[in-house]
């Protein structure tokens, strides 16, 4: 015989999550006060925009049946013919083909059957895939220059967060003044790492001041056995320290000749007056929050 008893229940046909087991907290966004701006620092590593030449002989239009370039938005841009070392800006472009007025500095400056193409990024960040041993320098997302980044007399920094990821086993390491101060640390191929919280280097701690100005550096180390594809990015607040705001000028450099020109700090394209080619960078200056 089934005994029979009361059983006590708290709402009607859920559970009762009324009382708190646990709970955590972290930066959810971010928020800007006066005199501070943000600073991003990262390198990408890719082949996107790499194929081969699927037509026939060509002196200015390079075919690739398997592309999906969106049209009209290559014009300005170099592209390479690899296996002719030749290379022309490209002048037009649909789905499937890119256009040039002529390919110079190659053995015969023209498209054949199973030529490799290459179309970099104009993003100054964006590299080549990182080869095994080699080492690269984190780039300003804001001027294009390679760090190291230089902290003006008068500021600090803070660098609050990063992230990344690898096809390839990689290290990070961190400099400060030239000398070694912390390892951004070990990714391995095909994790992604992020961390959400200030990641233990600020220039505070040395000089509270802003009494002297100040470098920081961070490279990236290929320590696998292949070609490193990917991407990472560190994020810190520049803050005045009892000085005026931020200068209204920026040098960007040209990601194609290495020419540095004088602009705007809200100026995000150059076309360079040495090389003709066109350079993307970003505009930090107005970013205050994100949600």
């Amino acid at each position: 015989m089934a005994e029979i008893f009361t059983v006590e229940t708290r709402g009607i046909g859920k559970p009762d999550y009324s009382k708190e087991v646990s709970s955590g907290k972290e930066r959810a966004g971010l928020r800007l006060a006066y005199k501070q701006t943000l600073e991003i620092f990262g390198v990408v590593f890719t082949s996107v925009y790499t194929g081969v030449h699927t037509a026939g002989i060509s002196a200015t239009v390079m075919t690739d049946a398997a592309a999906h370039f969106i049209a009209d938005a290559l014009p300005g841009l170099p592209i390479l013919n690899i296996s002719d070392g030749s290379a022309g800006i490209i002048i037009a472009n649909t789905e499937h083909t890119v256009t040039v007025l002529a390919l110079v500095g190659g053995l015969g400056n023209q498209w054949s059957p199973g030529d490799v193409y290459n179309i970099p990024s104009p993003f100054a960040w964006v590299q080549a895939p990182l080869a095994p041993g080699a080492i690269a320098h984190y780039v300003d997302n804001v001027t294009g220059l390679s760090l190291p980044f230089t902290v003006p007399k008068g500021y600090t920094l803070t660098l609050i967060a990063a992230g990344g990821g690898f096809t390839e086993d990689a290290i990070t390491w961190v400099y400060f003044d030239g000398l070694l101060v912390m390892s951004g640390g070990i990714m391995e191929g095909g994790q992604s790492d992020y961390v959400n919280r200030v990641v233990g280097l600020t220039t505070a701690t040395v000089d509270p001041t802003g009494a002297t100005a100040h470098t920081i550096d961070i490279q990236v180390t290929n320590i696998g056995a292949g070609n490193l594809e990917g991407g990472v990015e560190w994020n810190g607040i520049l803050e005045a320290v009892g000085t005026p705001p931020l200068p209204l000028t920026k040098v960007i450099r040209c990601k194609w000749c290495g020419h540095k020109e004088t602009t705007p700090v809200e100026q995000t394209k150059l076309i360079c007056p040495k090389c003709g080619k066109l350079t993307l960078v970003y505009t930090l200056r107005n970013f205050r929050q994100t949600a």
